[in-house]
């Protein structure tokens, strides 16, 4: 194949192809069955979604048998015409040698084979690879990284990935790409959020860093992701209620985190409207009601729940408001929330998290402060504090100090006018 740098894409019609390659733990065919989900939202026909599962009975409906015959000859099909692309998500176990495991037919897809799959079936057509398994790193590396590729992998050649265990919706990897990709704008927006995913999940679950990998291609680095429009307005929450009522017995968590959050879903449980229940899958939640930190709006208590999961969790589902159920996806997977925590770029007051409505009037009074000046918020607790000093190191401190006599965790939120938050890495 030639290595030609095809013309930078525009908008692209993508064609897909999605492997779970081990049947005997549900988070690779839900991961499957969930970005099938995004994809015909994203107005995908669904006769150009292709889903191979390794179960005996897939989840989800019908799933063609995972092998390597199978891969290839979906692949081989996909043939993209001018405008089109290919999309190849794989999500299964790794092994540092051999590369992406195939478990019932007991074999391995190795960088090279598939480099050579994606040559005959994509040839120079825009293609995004994305390998959730451990020691997929090797994915984006040679042969693999061709200038018409975007190449994300869930680890580094060598280091494992997390979050396969009994009782998990999806592996970690696999919750922070799915999580991130409603409203997302380009695959690098993709890959960099997902990577500060993955890195805030491993650090709480004191995990070593599976430092996952992002290729992009000479020809994609800006290229466009097919769920721009699904985000809707960045700062709106969305919620579509189901028709269930929430349970602490029935939320989907795992099981030793439902029991060990008892008291705290009963809470939610018996607490007064307005309230809101945001979660990730692999066990961050956060709940809001009216509180005696103040009045809290319908609005205060949805948005404030999202953002706090989001900096314990980063993926959050909005699961539950007053007593109703999110509605699930046709999968029967409940459906992320578009981000909304703000983690850089210029400080806006109308997007500062953890804070109420009728607190925006004091992030105003910060901005007309002299320079340097720090902003810090509490993240349980509304509180807001800052300070101006002779350097931003001194400003930073002492605003911080402020907050930490009010409130158990704070968290420097802007230095002079520019949003300083990041991801929680420790």
């Amino acid at each position: 194949m030639s290595d030609a740098v095809p013309a930078v894409p525009g908008a692209v019609r993508l064609k897909a192809v999605l492997v779970a390659g081990d049947g005997e733990l549900p988070v690779f065919d839900n991961a499957t069955r969930y970005l099938d989900d995004r994809l015909i939202a994203a107005g995908l026909p669904a006769a150009e979604v292709h889903r191979l599962s390794a179960a005996d009975h897939p989840p989800g409906g019908v799933a063609e048998a995972t092998s390597l015959a199978s891969i290839a000859d979906r692949i081989g099909g996909l043939k993209p015409s001018a405008g089109e692309g290919c999309l190849l998500f794989l999500s299964s176990h790794g092994h540092p040698r051999e590369g992406f495991v195939l478990a019932p037919s007991q074999e391995y897809l190795t960088p090279a084979r598939l480099d050579r799959m994606l040559s005959s079936g994509c040839a120079t057509a825009p293609t995004i690879v994305v390998v959730s398994a451990c020691y997929s790193g090797g994915f984006a590396a040679p042969p693999m990284n061709r200038p018409n590729r975007i190449i994300l992998t869930a680890a580094r050649s060598d280091r494992p990935s997390f979050g396969c265990g009994a009782g998990f919706t999806f592996n970690t990897f696999d919750q922070c790409f799915l999580g991130v990709l409603d409203g997302a704008q380009t695959w690098r927006d993709i890959a960099a959020r997902t990577k500060g995913c993955v890195a805030t999940r491993e650090a709480a679950m004191k995990q070593t860093p599976s430092q996952p990998q992002a290729y992009l291609g000479a020809a994609m680095l800006d290229m466009p992701a097919p769920w721009r429009a699904l985000g809707g307005d960045p700062g709106a929450v969305r919620f579509t209620a189901g028709p269930g009522r929430f349970s602490p017995g029935a939320v989907p968590l795992p099981a030793s985190d439902r029991t060990r959050h008892a008291k705290m879903l009963e809470q939610y449980d018996r607490a007064a409207p307005p309230k809101a229940f945001a979660m990730s899958p692999d066990g961050a939640f956060s709940w809001r009601d009216r509180s005696a930190s103040g009045a809290h709006t319908e609005a205060d208590v949805q948005r404030m729940a999202l953002q706090v999961c989001e900096w314990y969790g980063v993926a959050c589902v909005l699961y539950a408001i007053d007593d109703a159920v999110v509605a699930p996806l046709p999968s029967g997977l409940p459906p992320f929330h578009p981000p909304l925590l703000v983690r850089a770029g210029p400080l806006d007051p109308a997007s500062v998290p953890f804070i109420r409505d009728d607190q925006r009037p004091l992030i105003a009074e910060y901005i007309a402060r002299p320079s340097p000046k720090a902003l810090a918020l509490g993240v349980q607790l509304p509180v807001i504090e800052y300070a101006s000093a002779a350097t931003i190191g001194a400003a930073r401190d002492q605003a911080l100090r402020r907050c930490l006599a009010a409130a158990t965790e704070c968290v420097v939120y802007a230095e002079d006018q520019t949003v300083v938050l990041g991801y929680r890495t420790r």
